[in-house]
């Protein structure tokens, strides 16, 4: 099963995963946001020291950026104005409400990425197997579903430019054409594939009865501990939440960013969330070096 945060039950990390998300999008203090961005990348690079985040970095910066400079263009709300851009006032709420949108999707795709390496597709039939079967298989194959077909599609095109065919050289129509064979072979690959796998589940009999893991996962005291950990965290994190700390009013007047001693407890209490894979390997890291 594996050490450090592999080695937690599958529950526990459905659940801190959970939580998350819910802080991605309950919080809207910038400050909030942005440490759990920080947050997410050092949790990240605790997993393979950041080697997926790396591929997604051009899309989250662009995706960041993006948002950041076009919402104080299409959202004209708002008292304190910068400029006038064609008639239309850009105003510090509208950037503001810009910045904290884009951290706040900016966690959600840290987080799925850890959650893509963590729970892989056993832990996720583990998880919904006993009470949706279909729909947690179905969740496992869209999980998996991108990062097989780009594999793939490396392997055609490493093989297909050993033959000629290429969609970075030549003229458009020669590029269009080594393109669309491409697809052709990755299609067919994937079609075949999907029908040996319906094949294989028919003769082995999935979703005919109940269903036993293959992998024996199982609920130790110090996942129970984990777990006591995560949900009081939460339950303080929300409460404060409830209350108002950790958010601000933007529209239709911008309110105060002063962060009080209550909001602070909040932050910590969230923070400690997120940042559980990193206490958990750390705790890894110290076991294996006095044990030494």
């Amino acid at each position: 099963m594996g050490n450090g945060i592999q080695s937690i039950h599958p529950f526990v990390m459905f659940f801190y995963y959970l939580f998350v998300g819910f802080y991605a999008m309950f919080f809207n203090h910038p400050v909030f946001l942005l440490v759990g961005c920080f947050a997410l990348v050092a949790v990240n690079l605790t997993h393979d020291r950041g080697s997926s985040m790396k591929q997604w970095l051009p899309m989250m910066v662009g995706m960041t950026l993006l948002i950041i400079l076009v919402n104080p263009f299409i959202n004209s709300r708002g008292t304190h104005v910068f400029f006038y851009f064609r008639g239309k006032q850009v105003t510090l709420e509208a950037t503001l409400y810009g910045v904290v949108t884009s951290m706040s999707l900016l966690m959600i795709l840290l987080l799925f990425i850890s959650l893509n390496l963590v729970l892989n597709g056993n832990k996720i039939l583990y998880i919904f197997s006993r009470i949706l079967p279909k729909t947690a298989f179905l969740i496992m194959l869209s999980i998996r579903f991108v990062p097989l077909l780009k594999r793939r599609l490396t392997e055609i095109q490493d093989v297909q430019r050993l033959k000629g065919r290429t969609i970075r050289q030549g003229s458009i129509r020669n590029r269009a054409k080594s393109g669309m064979a491409i697809m052709q072979i990755l299609l067919a690959w994937s079609l075949e594939e999907a029908i040996e796998t319906a094949d294989s589940m028919k003769a082995r009999g999935y979703g005919t009865g109940k269903r036993s893991p293959y992998n024996p996962f199982r609920l130790t005291k110090v996942d129970r501990q984990w777990l006591v950990y995560l949900f009081v965290l939460f339950i303080i994190s929300v409460i404060g939440g409830l209350l108002g700390y950790g958010k601000i009013i933007i529209y239709p007047k911008l309110g105060t960013l002063h962060l009080y001693s209550l909001d602070w407890v909040v932050f910590a209490s969230s923070m400690a969330i997120i940042l559980f894979p990193v206490f958990v390997e750390g705790r890894e890291q110290l076991k294996w070096k006095y044990s030494a």
